[in-house]
């Protein structure tokens, strides 16, 4: 007999970080006859689930989808962990970009670009370049083994262009430090995941979308939060709407990550 959907949260909070594919659980909540009633309840409680921020998902992997607790699961600082512990096993042995990227596999796989930027921007990492080529070593072993410290770049990567001038617009009241309570109880209550949605910023500040843009983009570029695409995870359209659209990026930037909290 088919589990009830009521159980859905825990039966995705149950597997952890191995996540658990869209195939199973359709098998335990539609049975095996999988009736089109019972797919169509399973869609509309994994969206709300998803809305909510209770559950991640769905991350393509290979023929199929995983969906993780809010907690759980593959994220920009489960990739840059990865990231760091390779580099910091590999001591002086210099790895480079395709080098990394081919190592990291599986779902982290989808947040590698992201993940090897912020622990470079977070000065984790030092990068190295040798003409086109990009080599890294870790802080410690780059100050042990010859020296100098890892230096913080410019602007974080992304590095987002603000978009064109457009007419004068009055000074928006909105700041980091204003924003940074509504940011702290929505990191709270995804379980302390680090990037939130800019939608639910923008609802929980009560804000207008140009300003808080606006806030983010600037505060990107000082190096103080970093925003995040789509990657691969199918987000509800009213975030992606949310998301901060700037020229020569297909996708929209639709997470933001605050770099350190006061």
């Amino acid at each position: 007999m088919p589990a009830k959907l009521d159980d859905l949260p825990a039966v995705i909070a149950n597997v952890g970080d191995s996540g658990i594919t869209k195939a199973k659980l359709e098998e335990k909540f539609a049975g095996k006859a999988k009736a089109k009633d019972s797919l169509s309840a399973l869609e509309q409680k994994l969206a709300l689930l998803i809305k909510e921020g209770t559950i991640r998902g769905p991350f393509k992997f290979g023929r199929s989808r995983y969906y993780f607790a809010g907690h759980h699961g593959p994220s920009v600082d489960t990739a840059r962990t990865a990231i760091v512990t390779l580099i910091s096993n590999s001591d002086v042995k210099l790895l480079s970009k395709p080098g990394l990227r081919k190592k990291i596999t599986g779902p982290n796989a989808r947040f590698f670009d992201d993940g090897l930027a912020d622990a470079v921007a977070g000065r984790v990492i030092v990068e190295l370049s040798c003409g086109s080529s990009k080599y890294y070593l870790h802080r410690d072993v780059a100050a042990d083994r010859f020296g100098f410290e890892a230096i913080a770049p410019e602007s974080p990567t992304p590095s987002p262009k603000p978009p064109p001038a457009g007419p004068a617009r009055t000074a928006s009241s909105l700041t980091l430090d204003g924003l940074l309570p509504a940011y702290r109880r929505l990191k709270a209550e995804q379980g302390g995941f680090s990037a939130v949605k800019i939608f639910d910023l923008m609802h929980a500040v009560n804000g207008s979308k140009d300003d808080l843009h606006r806030l983010l983009i600037e505060e990107s570029q000082a190096g103080r939060v970093t925003i995040h695409p789509t990657t691969s995870v199918e987000l509800p359209k009213e975030v992606i709407e949310a998301g901060i659209r700037l020229p020569g990026h297909p996708e929209p930037y639709v997470t933001v990550v605050v770099k350190s909290e006061p």
